[in-house]
């Protein structure tokens, strides 16, 4: 098992990983613990590969010279995130 599979959020953290949204537990601005595979940001714009959302400067995120290693992370947080994300059972409303 590679590091980063076993990587979990510090207690009473709300940051969201895979938006980069939500109450830090900290006063990080990003999360000093997360390993780089799970990194899906791109360093010079933030830019976030996962969710394909941000301001980047670039005509196409994809294929900037800035996205190389960011892309690359995108498969292993969504195997990360896979066995923690409600299922939709769990989101629906009971009866």
């Amino acid at each position: 098992m590679a590091k980063w599979e076993g990587f979990s959020k510090c207690p009473g953290c709300g940051f969201e990983i895979t938006t980069g949204e939500g109450a830090r537990g900290c006063s990080w601005g990003d999360c000093p613990y997360l390993p780089e595979e799970l990194n899906v940001f791109c360093d010079y714009c933030r830019f976030n590969f996962f969710t394909m959302e941000g301001n980047p400067p670039c005509e196409d995120p994809l294929t900037c010279e800035h996205g190389k290693e960011p892309l690359e992370h995108v498969t292993n947080l969504k195997k990360w995130a896979e066995p923690r994300m409600p299922t939709q059972e769990a989101a629906e409303p009971q009866a």
